[in-house]
């Protein structure tokens, strides 16, 4: 089996299905997209972190969400056919383009606060701009530890979706790791915080970019335990490496 890569997926959208308390599995939020071959292809975004940092706020994600994207790789991202982008693509680097965000401006923020409209689902819906007021899409989550229905909700916008990741093996019909994919320290024996620092890489980072006509809005998401800065091979500097949010 050839060695999975660093790609993107641009589609056009079916329904978005939120993270809801009550869920068994994967905390993610799901976007589905038509393949372009009568079928569908989800990407993942990560609303709640592996290992926490401790305290009631520990799983949080850290975001950065700008409405007004308008990085110079948007007439690449634009002239792209739908599909599979793999290779030819703008690639992503959270530390290394200073131009793409501020990582000193990046906040934990909650998967889901019931009624209130403060956490990543709700930034998720807007950017899909999806009609939560319409009966719902019922869509079968196949997680780890088994099938788990949940609820989905269409648009009445032509949304495009450009998702950037690492493609679900071995099927290849869907994506994940739409979040920064370096700075994953090495854990000390005994840690609580899982090893992801085989994930480490530059220019390879993850997201969830949206068009809606001429409009770009983009969604950047790290993890409380990932430190920066980091080196040319996506590994934290060996002296000097720090949390994001000690940036701020």
């Amino acid at each position: 089996m050839t060695k999975n890569v660093y790609t993107l997926f641009k589609g056009a959208l079916k329904f978005g299905v939120p993270y809801l308390h009550g869920y068994n599995g994967d905390p993610h939020y799901v976007i589905v997209l038509d393949d372009g071959n009568d079928g569908l292809f989800r990407i993942v975004a990560d609303v709640k972190s592996d290992s926490s940092q401790g305290g009631p706020d520990g799983y949080h994600v850290l975001y950065t969400w700008n409405q007004f994207f308008d990085h110079p790789m948007v007439p690449a991202l634009k002239a792209l056919p739908m599909g599979l982008a793999q290779p030819g693509f703008p690639k992503l680097d959270y530390v290394h383009d200073p131009r793409l965000l501020e990582l000193g401006s990046m906040r934990p923020i909650a998967f889901d606060t019931d009624d209130e409209t403060n956490d990543i689902n709700d930034v998720l819906d807007g950017m899909l701009q999806l009609d939560r007021s319409t009966e719902p899409v019922k869509y079968v989550y196949p997680g780890k530890s088994g099938d788990d229905l949940r609820k989905g909700w269409t648009s009445p916008q032509d949304v495009i979706v450009y998702g950037f990741g690492f493609l679900f093996e071995p099927k290849q019909d869907g994506l994940h790791e739409t979040h920064m994919n370096q700075g994953n320290p090495k854990p000390q024996p005994g840690s609580h915080i899982r090893d992801h620092s085989s994930e480490n890489g530059p220019f390879q980072d993850g997201a969830v970019i949206v068009q809606v006509g001429d409009s770009f809005e983009a969604l950047f998401v790290a993890f409380q335990t990932q430190l920066v800065p980091t080196d040319n091979r996506g590994r934290p500097v060996r002296h000097g490496a720090h949390p994001i949010l000690t940036l701020s």
